[in-house]
């Protein structure tokens, strides 16, 4: 059963007098231990996709399953109990809270969860950061910044993991290194998740890839 399942999504929004339809009948799955990415230029719909998948946006019609559960059209409660507690978002910039130290980052995350995380020392730690626990973001590397948010992303356990371009404010090695991370937690750890990014060179660190482009989402043959 996959992880993520959708069914026939469309997205619309008016456009003057007219309908603007973003995303047209797009159907997707993501297994647990899959790492997919979405590819597509600019304005296709790949943000637009990526916040319906993270129970963000509502889509005008069509089934979201997680974990089998429609989420479609959650209220804005369930919908931000969903995304504590069963999502973990990685964004272009770590967004990191300034005034917190890079291990309150995540005890933060834990405090207003009810559910049951990981050791937040531990993970960064295993992330390469056990002598940045003390620090504030602005002491980090971008690269830094970003397997903090990966450790965020992953410290509640949630089956699902959304990346919307998680290599795009960093050089092409360390982008690599934060999508190299990201692609053994999900496999060690048998999550899903889904990368939106622009970035060949990381492709073969995916396992399957899907091309939006003028709404419609294809598969693509590794």
């Amino acid at each position: 059963m996959p992880v993520l399942e959708l069914k026939n999504i469309v997205k619309n929004y008016p456009d003057g007098e007219n309908i603007n339809e973003v995303l047209k009948d797009i159907s997707f799955q993501v297994k647990k231990g899959e790492f997919a990415a979405i590819m597509g230029p600019s304005g296709a719909g790949k943000s637009t996709l990526l916040t319906i998948m993270g129970a963000l946006l509502s889509p005008s019609s069509g089934t979201v399953l997680l974990n089998n559960q429609d989420i479609s059209h959650f209220s804005k409660k369930q919908q931000t109990q969903l995304r504590l507690n069963e999502i973990g978002f990685i964004f272009q910039n770590s967004d990191l809270i300034p005034y917190l130290k890079i291990s309150e980052q995540l005890q933060f995350i834990q405090k207003i969860s009810n559910k049951k995380s990981t050791d937040a020392i531990a993970i960064l730690k295993q992330l390469g950061l056990g002598h940045r626990l003390s620090s504030y973001p602005n002491a980090l590397s971008g690269g830094e910044k970003q397997r903090v948010a990966i450790a965020r992303a992953f410290i509640n356990q949630p089956d699902l993991i959304l990346a919307d371009e998680p290599t795009a404010s960093l050089d092409s090695k360390r982008g690599r290194e934060v999508v190299q991370i990201i692609q053994e937690t999900v496999h060690q750890q048998n999550k899903a998740a889904v990368m939106v990014t622009h970035d060949e060179r990381i492709l073969d660190l995916v396992d399957s890839i899907w091309q939006i482009e003028d709404g419609k989402l294809n598969k693509v043959n590794k």
